[in-house]
C-alpha cells in the first residue's frame, strides 16, 4: 500500500491580513515549516509505503516556495481564490497521476497537530481499511485519508465546498473510519490566533 501526504496550503490568509504560514514560531521555523516537518516525519510501516510529500501551493506561494525544503513536490492550485474545493481537487487529480492508493490531505494551519497525530491516523486506517478522518466538534474532518476510490468524487469539488460532505456521506454508509483528534479542532486564522499560539510555545 502506498500513501500519497498533501499540505493544502493554498489559501489567501484574508482573515490574518497577512501570509500567515511564514510567520515565525519558537524554534526558527515558520507555520508552514513546522507543518511539512510534522507531515515528512511520520515513518513508513511494515505494509504502508509513504510517499514523500506534496504540498498544494496558491495564494502567497511565491512567498512560501522558499519555506520548503529543497526538493518539495509542489501541486499547483491556479484556482484557489474560487474556495478550498478547487485546491482538493488539485490534490486530487494529482493522486490520482501517481500510483498512490490513498491520498492523506493535511492543513497547514493546523499548528497543534504533530507527527504522532498523523501516525495514529494512519494506524487507524490501516486497522479500518476505509477513508478515515479525524473527529472533532462532533464531525469527521482534516486531516483525513482518502481511499483511492474517492479521488474521482475529491477532483470534482469546487468552489468552497471541501470534503466533509464526502466524509459525512460515507459516514451515513458506514463506510467511514474515524479517530478522535481534538487537536485538529484548533487553526490559526486571524492574528489573535498567531499570538495564542506562540505565547504558548514560549513559556
Amino acid at each position: 500500500m502506498k500513501l500519497l501526504p498533501v499540505l493544502l496550503a493554498a489559501g489567501g490568509s484574508r482573515r490574518f491580513e497577512g501570509v500567515k504560514l511564514a510567520m515565525p514560531l519558537p524554534g526558527g521555523t515558520s507555520l508552514l515549516g513546522r507543518s511539512v516537518d510534522a507531515l515528512s516525519q511520520v515513518r513508513s510501516s511494515c505494509d504502508t509505503q509513504i510517499l514523500p510529500v506534496q504540498v498544494c501551493l496558491g495564494g502567497h506561494a511565491d512567498t512560501l516556495k522558499p519555506l520548503l525544503p529543497k526538493g518539495t513536490a509542489i501541486i499547483p492550485s491556479p484556482d484557489w481564490q474560487q474556495g478550498l474545493g478547487h485546491s482538493i481537487a488539485a490534490a486530487a487529480n494529482a493522486a490520482q497521476s501517481t500510483d498512490a492508493d490513498a491520498l492523506l490531505l493535511a492543513l497547514a494551519d493546523h499548528a497543534l497537530l504533530c507527527t504522532q497525530d498523523y501516525e495514529s491516523l494512519i494506524q487507524s486506517w490501516q486497522e479500518s481499511g476505509k477513508t478515515t478522518a479525524s473527529w472533532y466538534l462532533d464531525a469527521p474532518g482534516a486531516p483525513a485519508i482518502f481511499n483511492r476510490a474517492d479521488f474521482g468524487e475529491l477532483a470534482r469539488l469546487c468552489g468552497d465546498k471541501g470534503a466533509k460532505g464526502l466524509l459525512k456521506s460515507l459516514q451515513k454508509q458506514q463506510q467511514l473510519g474515524w479517530m478522535a483528534l481534538p487537536g485538529a479542532s484548533i487553526d490559526i486564522d486571524t492574528r489573535a490566533d498567531y499570538g495564542r499560539f506562540v505565547s504558548t510555545r514560549s513559556e
